[in-house]
This record gives structure tokens, C-alpha cells and sequence, in this order.
């Protein structure tokens, strides 16, 4: 059976890690070429991307993308892994619960650009360690404070002990320093008693599947994946060139040109490569999404489809690059 490629918008249930949904996907779609873009605690539940075949090699941009949760702070006490599964402390002496006007403007100061210390149970890795497994050995030790970005926080309901979040962010982002650090500035303590990811990439909860469910009809196309990012169509007489490593002439948004988001080339209507600006009009493929003998094929085939408008792309480009 041909491996696929392309993506699978998962909702993963609570209880099981992100490896354990992967490695579920990777028995029902019999390929080990599977991975996900953002882990999902075992208590959260929601969208999990994953990344088949050669999306895999999309993975890291698309864990970086916007992802949108709905979480629940418990107030009063603290956790060692910041949510509901670790040991609880209560907070003692406990003071009078804050006000409805005190957590909005405390949830406001995590907006924006901020710094964040990850969960000390958490994947991130120090000196080549992931954080949990030093704590499981008793030797856990804080991570550095890193950049992150919160787009949205929304306090949707507030009744003592339970704080109600809407929370847009980047990848990267920990619900659960959220938590742990608005508790801290309440002077309550607090703790992620509930988490569900509602969004990641664009694709929301109602477009997922379960792990039950899943066989190779939930396979999407990767061009699924891409339909946020800036978008750049090259010729088909050009395909080739850009498959070989050559710059070719592209329109690249403005927008795009200004800053360092990703651009992606698309042949024939298919995503063929994450491209690199190579200065005005002109593109090079930093990584190829297809084979070159697949984008042949596209080639061919929009050629096939306007040939006469394919030689005329054909001869401009021969007459600009002459010049």
C-alpha cells in the first residue's frame, strides 16, 4: 500500500498523550510517517494536526501556527505540573477572592508579546533533557523564560473558584503558565483544570475526526494546510527550473515581501514548494513538496491544458532573462 501524504485534523480525546494519538493513526493509516503539529497534554482535548509522508516535512511552520483553546483556571490552590493531574496544594491562608474587575485586568497583562516560563512537566528540553523526565527523577529545574505570543485572552466567565478563558496564541504558548501565572498575580494560586484546543491552523473542531473514526479517507491534501499563507502561482514553463534550484520570476504579495512569512508555490493548481524570495520578482525553492517527477507531471499537465498561453509565458521569460 503507497504511503500517503497530506494531513489529518484529529480530535484527540483526554486521557492519552500526543505520541499515543500519533502512534493510533500510524496502525490505522499502516505508515510510520506520521507526526503532529503542537502536543496536546493527556488532559487536554481537541485539534491535533497531524503530518503524513512528506507533510512531514511542513511540520515544524505549521506547529508555529495560531491555535485557539478554550480553558478553565481553577483558584486557591497550585499543581506541581500546573493543571489538575499533578499534586494540589491549597493555598494557605487563603485570601478573599478577587474580584470580577481584578482577573480582566490580571488576564489583560498576558496579551501580546510576553515572557513565559514553561511548565516544569513539559517537553522542553534543557541541556538536551526533556523537562518532565528530570522532574519524574526528582531533579526538576525551571526552564529559561522565553518569548511567546497570546493574539487574544477573553475572560468568558468568572465564578470563584473557576476563571473561564478564551485563548488565541502562537504555537509554542503554554495554557498552563497562564494559569499557574495568573493565580500567582491574583495572590490565589491556580491551576489548568480544563483544556480544549478548539483551533490550530485554521481548521476548527467541527472539520476534526476521532481516533475510531480515522482510516485513509480522513487524508487531506496539504494544500488544505497551506490555504492561510501567501500564495505565489509559477508558470508551468518554469516549474522545472524552480524544481532544479533556478530562481524564477513570480508576483510575490507585497505583504509577504515586507516581512518573513512563508510564501508557497503552487503548479496547476498543487503546492509544490515552500519558496525563498530571491529579490524583486524572483523566487527559488527553499523545499520541495513533491517529486521532480511529479512536478513534471504538473507541468505537463497545465501545459497540456493552454499551450498557447504556456509558450507565451515561455518566450517572456526567455526574452527577460536575455536582458
Amino acid at each position: 500500500m503507497a504511503v500517503p501524504h497530506g494531513i489529518v485534523v484529529l480530535d484527540k480525546p483526554a486521557g492519552i498523550t500526543s505520541r499515543d494519538a500519533v502512534d493510533h493513526a500510524c496502525k490505522r493509516l499502516k505508515t510510520r510517517e506520521i507526526g503532529h503539529c503542537g502536543t496536546l497534554d493527556p488532559l487536554a482535548t481537541g485539534v491535533l494536526v497531524l503530518v503524513i509522508g512528506r507533510a512531514r516535512r511542513l511540520q515544524e511552520l505549521l506547529a508555529k501556527s495560531r491555535k485557539v483553546y478554550a480553558a478553565r483556571i481553577k483558584l486557591g490552590a497550585t499543581s506541581v505540573t500546573d493543571d489538575s493531574e499533578g499534586p494540589i496544594t491549597e493555598t494557605s491562608p487563603l485570601p478573599p477572592p478577587p474580584t470580577d474587575e481584578q482577573v480582566r485586568a490580571g488576564a489583560a497583562r498576558f496579551v501580546g508579546e510576553i515572557e513565559q516560563r514553561p511548565p516544569r512537566y513539559s517537553a522542553v528540553k534543557v541541556d538536551g533533557e526533556r523537562l518532565y523526565d528530570l522532574a519524574r527523577r526528582g531533579e526538576g529545574i525551571d526552564a529559561p523564560m522565553r518569548r511567546v505570543t497570546v493574539y487574544e485572552l477573553q475572560v468568558t466567565r468568572y465564578e470563584w473558584p473557576f476563571i473561564d478563558l478564551t485563548v488565541a496564541s502562537a504555537g509554542g504558548t503554554y495554557v498552563r503558565s497562564i494559569a499557574r501565572d495568573l493565580g500567582a498575580l491574583l495572590g490565589t494560586g491556580g491551576y489548568l483544570a480544563q483544556l480544549a484546543r478548539t483551533e490550530s491552523g485554521g481548521f476548527r473542531q467541527s472539520e476534526a475526526t476521532s481516533l475510531e473514526q480515522l482510516g485513509p479517507e480522513h487524508v487531506l491534501p496539504l494544500e488544505n494546510a497551506l490555504r492561510h499563507f501567501p500564495r505565489v502561482d509559477i508558470a508551468a514553463s518554469q516549474a522545472l527550473r524552480l524544481g532544479n534550484g533556478a530562481a524564477v520570476r513570480a508576483e510575490v504579495p507585497p505583504l509577504s515581501l515586507a516581512d518573513d512569512s512563508p510564501v508557497f508555490g503552487w503548479v496547476n493548481g498543487h503546492a509544490v514548494a515552500l519558496l525563498a524570495k530571491a529579490g524583486p520578482q524572483r523566487v527559488r525553492s527553499s523545499r520541495l513538496l513533491v517529486t521532480l517527477p511529479e512536478l513534471q507531471r504538473l507541468a505537463e499537465a497545465e501545459l497540456a491544458a493552454a499551450p498557447q498561453q504556456a509558450q507565451r509565458e515561455r518566450a517572456s521569460y526567455d526574452d527577460d532573462e536575455r536582458r
